[in-house]
């Protein structure tokens, strides 16, 4: 079969080569107060971990700075194709919220509160917790920006197959970092072209190809430096 790709993708698995992925995933919102909120997800977040929550509210988006109090397994469901999809609930606490944020968080929660709760106070405390929290009537689903970490298997200029625990949708696109030393990375946005199952003994996880689709021209000379290394050195490395 005939390669149809621009460039030539060498091997780089020796050189251990690492990106991270920057991607939002929707979450449901379970509760919310104006200091947290308490998310379902099919995705584990860690404790410690800082995140971007992001509520939309008619025709804005409400953006918090928000950090993983806790974390755990609170069940497994199915997808249409009979595959196990674990869900995970996490409590979020608000980080440094400006009182304009604050007051925004308010008229959201009061807006879409439960009937039985339009006459209890926002602000009003509950045991332990300096908010108490409300369950919420919306459609809406809030968004959690992720940064999470990848392993590059094969690089070109205008391309590269990726190894991550998590699957991609086709079409999606991705802001992304490459790391080829220890210096600054390449910063690029990218298009994921394909995505299939690693089938291993090992923990699930997936073969992703990624398009590049926008790069500063001082991160693509950078890139370009570097394939030209691989063609001169080829070391271990052998083009496909």
């Amino acid at each position: 079969m005939q390669d149809k790709r621009r460039h030539k993708r060498f091997k780089v698995v020796a050189r251990g080569i690492k990106g991270e992925m920057m991607f939002a995933k929707d979450m449901e919102i379970i509760d919310i107060s104006v200091g947290g909120i308490l998310l379902k997800a099919d995705k584990r977040l860690n404790p410690g971990s800082n995140h971007i929550l992001k509520l939309k509210h008619k025709d804005k988006v409400i953006s918090v700075k928000s950090s993983v109090v806790w974390s755990f397994l609170s069940e497994i469901q199915k997808n249409p194709s009979g595959d196990s999809i674990p869900m995970y609930t996490a409590g979020m606490q608000f980080k440094k919220v400006s009182k304009e944020t604050i007051n925004e968080i308010e008229t959201f929660i009061k807006e879409h509160k439960k009937g039985e709760d339009k006459k209890v106070d926002i602000y009003k405390s509950n045991g332990s917790r300096l908010y108490i929290r409300f369950h919420i009537v919306t459609s809406e689903k809030a968004t959690l920006d992720f940064h999470e970490s990848c392993k590059v298997n094969q690089l070109s200029l205008s391309g590269m197959l990726i190894e991550s625990e998590h699957a991609q949708e086709i079409e999606d696109r991705l802001q992304m970092q490459i790391f080829l030393s220890e210096d600054k990375p390449i910063k690029l946005l990218g298009r994921v072209a394909s995505c299939l199952l690693i089938n291993d003994d090992g923990p699930k996880h997936f073969d992703i190809g990624i398009e590049f689709l926008e790069m500063s021209k001082q991160d693509g000379e950078i890139l370009k430096a570097f394939i030209n290394s691989l063609q001169e050195k080829n070391k271990g490395l052998s083009s496909l």
